[in-house]
């Protein structure tokens, strides 16, 4: 089969497995905590926006 004028046969490239758990990965503890500090740090990001507008909207007498 020729894709785009790249043949298909040759030497088996280190793909990424598309099923089975890989070895050496993260661990779920791991997993879990990027996912805890990643909303953490997006939740804290949208507060300090919020009060940065909060701010701006105080200054041009837009809130009591």
């Amino acid at each position: 089969m020729v894709l785009l004028r790249f043949p298909r046969e040759g030497e088996g490239r280190g793909g990424i497995p598309l099923t089975g758990k890989v070895s050496g990965g993260p661990s779920f503890w791991s997993r879990l905590g990027w996912l805890v500090a990643i909303w953490s740090a997006s939740v804290g990001t949208l507060g300090v926006a919020a009060l940065a507008f909060r701010w701006l909207m105080s200054l041009a007498g837009m809130t009591p």
